[in-house]
């Protein structure tokens, strides 16, 4: 108390229709992870028409995707980093999240993302995985910035 004098936006999470919905019903975006750029776009259009549906035409659409990713010099190196970091997060083989996360230098992971800005991302929560924390924080910079050309 007393409430802060700016909303405070809440992103809903989710891969499922059903969370998607919730985010066009009751939130402010919708965050999604492993999700292709057309998924992307089609949950942007259902949590739209939801929010419609909710009697909130003109819904902050904060959509983003929370991506891992590998930075490094060689897609080898940068793959090597992110399998190891995601098979022991997650106990599963780097293999079933493969698709969805990209890996290689600044430039391979920008990209790989370009598409989802195509589709009406405009916000990334990266996750990245590197040999070394410098380089991982450098290449994260490094995707910002070529994103922000895109």
């Amino acid at each position: 108390m007393p409430p802060p004098a700016a909303p405070i936006p809440v992103i809903v999470g989710g891969r499922s229709d059903a969370a998607v919905r919730r985010a066009g019903r009751l939130g402010d975006g919708w965050l999604g992870i492993w999700n292709s750029p057309r998924r992307f776009a089609a949950a942007a259009e259902i949590a739209a028409k939801e929010a419609a549906s909710a009697g909130r035409p003109d819904p902050a659409a904060r959509h983003a995707m929370q991506v891992w990713c590998g930075l490094a010099d060689s897609k080898e190196a940068a793959r090597g980093c992110l399998a190891s970091a995601m098979e022991t997060f997650y106990q599963l083989p780097f293999e079933r999240f493969e698709r969805y996360c990209p890996y290689g230098t600044a430039d391979d992971v920008a990209e790989f993302l370009a598409p989802y800005v195509d589709a009406g991302c405009r916000e990334f929560n990266l996750i990245p995985q590197s040999p070394d924390h410098d380089q991982a924080i450098a290449g994260a910079a490094a995707v910002r910035r070529l994103l922000a050309r895109t």
